[in-house]
């Protein structure tokens, strides 16, 4: 089934990105069902009522977000997101005021700002899911998009990083530890001028070693979730 799909962007922020997708759609679901306001909207037409009458007509709005979204400002400073009329939070806040398929789309790696960075009558995007649309992997990015439209499951996210990322931090976790123990014998054979083995005996100390490497692996695995928890947003989970 045709569906009819809203593209809310910035210029300033992911012009590109929301071209290129917008290129794809159109050929899957027709020119005319697919609002680019580039290609859409007329000379002299009403902006802002184009702009409600087609988020009113649509099945699905995708709110593309890059790393400058928050950051993009008016010409006395001001970031154009906390403005009443901006037209992004507004075809945002309209969306959000319908119940439809509402899409955010992170672009190269951006991350969902959390409820508190955004004005109240667009906070509750922070509670949709979001995609990722990477360049890399442009075109599986936009086969999920699509995917979602239809309404149809999005294949999970392969593990890969986030395995990757817990090896790190596990890693470095048996470094700090086994630092630590170096700085400790360090001192043992100081304070005693004798080596640590000397003392407890070379089975205790090893036992010791390889209690201190998975107790620092632990709590660099520990640290690297509660880290990545607290960094990445609700709706990118």
């Amino acid at each position: 089934m045709t569906k009819r799909v809203f593209i809310s962007y910035r210029r300033d922020d992911t012009a590109a990105a929301a071209g290129r997708v917008y290129d794809r759609l159109k050929r899957l679901f027709g020119a005319g069902n697919v609002f680019f306001d580039v290609s859409a909207i007329g000379g002299g037409e009403d902006f802002e009522r184009r702009i409600l009458s087609e988020i009113d007509r649509s099945d699905a709005i995708l709110v593309f977000i890059g790393h400058k979204w928050l950051e993009v400002a008016d010409s006395e400073g001001r970031p154009r997101l906390s403005l009443d009329d901006d037209y992004v939070r507004a075809e945002i806040r309209a969306a959000l005021g319908r119940t439809v398929l509402v899409l955010p789309v992170l672009i190269d790696g951006a991350r969902m700002p959390s409820p508190a960075m955004l004005p109240n009558d667009i906070g509750a995007i922070c509670t949709r899911n979001a995609v990722a649309l990477r360049h890399e992997s442009f075109d599986a990015d936009v086969e999920k998009i699509v995917r979602a439209i239809q309404g149809l499951s999005i294949p999970a996210e392969p593990q890969r990083a986030s395995v990757a990322r817990t090896v790190a931090y596990g890693i470095g976790g048996t470094a700090v530890a086994l630092l630590a123990m170096t700085v400790l014998a360090a001192f043992h054979l100081w304070m005693r001028s004798r080596p640590l083995s000397a003392t407890i005996g070379d089975t205790a100390t090893t036992i010791l070693l390889a209690f201190s490497a998975i107790i620092g692996a632990w709590a660099g695995i520990v640290t690297g979730r509660r880290r990545r928890g607290r960094f990445e947003g609700t709706a990118t989970r």
